[in-house]
């Protein structure tokens, strides 16, 4: 699920994520969603957001990249959650 923004950047910054974009040959909403996440990733936990639901992780990670970045609620169903998903009810 995506949803869109306004941010204001400082002009500099925004042509440096330009041109990553563009020497990667992907867009700069990519290049910006991956440094938000390597910063998301270095907070700690009292500052992360607890999610109800599985996120899709990056294939090329490593299970120990993943360890601590989704805490479930003590008592959460994962079958119940994961039927939501598919109907849309999340």
């Amino acid at each position: 699920m995506k949803t869109k923004t306004s941010i204001n950047l400082d002009t500099k910054l925004i042509e440096t994520v330009k041109r990553i974009a563009t020497n990667r040959g992907t867009t700069q909403t990519e290049v910006i969603t991956e440094y938000i996440k390597q910063g998301i990733k270095k907070e700690p936990k009292t500052n992360k957001t607890k999610l109800k639901v599985l996120v899709k992780q990056d294939p090329n990670a490593s299970i120990d990249d993943m360890i601590g970045t989704i805490e479930a609620p003590k008592g959460f169903n994962s079958v119940k959650a994961l039927k939501e998903i598919r109907k849309g009810e999340y």
